[in-house]
């Protein structure tokens, strides 16, 4: 699976090596960006997406922890991806995993000052267990075809 995801990212990997971190590096912040600003907005005003239901939906919650597990695991993805040009791969991945691990901490803080929102302990739980997974998942696969 992360063979097929990477063969996806091909494209930068042919580009000419001036460009390929730069490139990367931009693509990473930019999707930090959009996640943490839909992490953070409104739930009855949002931004971005649709506006949440005002009482509670099971399907609703279990579209918000799927879009927490894939957010998370495509940050740690996007961000080992961007380091590993210009640092060791194991070294790259212990980043990414303690900037998303932040990044949940942070945004899950900063949502208990939207009024709409709170802090949960589960979500954060989600992001910081996926971005471990996603770590060790790469760093299986990588060690594999070295």
């Amino acid at each position: 699976m992360l063979l097929k995801l990477k063969s996806q990212f091909a494209p930068l990997t042919n580009l000419d090596p001036r460009y390929q971190h730069p490139l990367r590096v931009l693509i990473a912040l930019a999707y930090t960006a959009l996640l943490t600003l839909v992490l953070i907005q409104s739930s009855a005003n949002p931004v971005v997406g649709p506006v949440a239901p005002r009482e509670y939906n099971l399907a609703w919650e279990i579209f918000l922890t799927t879009g927490h597990l894939v957010g998370f695991a495509l940050l740690v993805f996007l961000i080992w991806y961007a380091l590993a040009t210009v640092a060791p791969s194991t070294r790259s991945l212990i980043v990414a995993v303690i900037f998303a691990c932040l990044l949940g901490l942070i945004t899950e803080y900063l949502q208990s000052f939207v009024p709409d929102r709170s802090a949960s302990f589960f979500d954060l739980a989600c992001d910081w267990g996926v971005a471990f997974t996603v770590a060790y998942l790469i760093y299986r696969q990588t060690k594999r075809h070295v």
